[in-house]
């Protein structure tokens, strides 16, 4: 199984974006998790995860970049390429954490006055 990680935002939170293939199954997984343990949650409970959604084509990579379009998650475009590539490939026993810019709620200028 390969897994991609990430850092991005989910409703103005940073979250985990995990997502791979699967060599046994042949198909692509998604999870999304909190970051943290504040407001009672961790990664014990996921924001969102493909299991939960068996009638979903997990054949297809595009069905996790239409998940994250429907979470409003942005990714670099790399995580998606490699575990396309993966599934191609048919590539397990691969872990790749991408980095890319977390997209950051708009906040008003500071500005300091003598």
């Amino acid at each position: 199984m390969s897994r991609h990680s990430t850092l991005a935002r989910y409703q103005g939170h940073e979250v985990i974006v995990v997502a791979g293939y699967d060599r046994l199954l042949d198909e692509v997984f998604l999870q999304v998790f909190h970051t943290s343990a504040e407001d009672g949650f961790s990664e014990e409970c996921p924001i969102y995860c493909s299991i939960d959604e068996p009638l979903l084509d997990w054949c297809d990579v595009s069905t996790i970049a239409g998940k994250l379009l429907i979470l409003r998650i942005d990714i670099p475009a790399s995580l998606l390429d490699e575990v396309h590539r993966d599934q191609v490939q048919r590539v397990g026993n691969r872990i790749v954490r991408h980095h890319g810019p977390i997209q950051l709620e708009a906040r008003p200028a500071i500005s300091m006055i003598d």
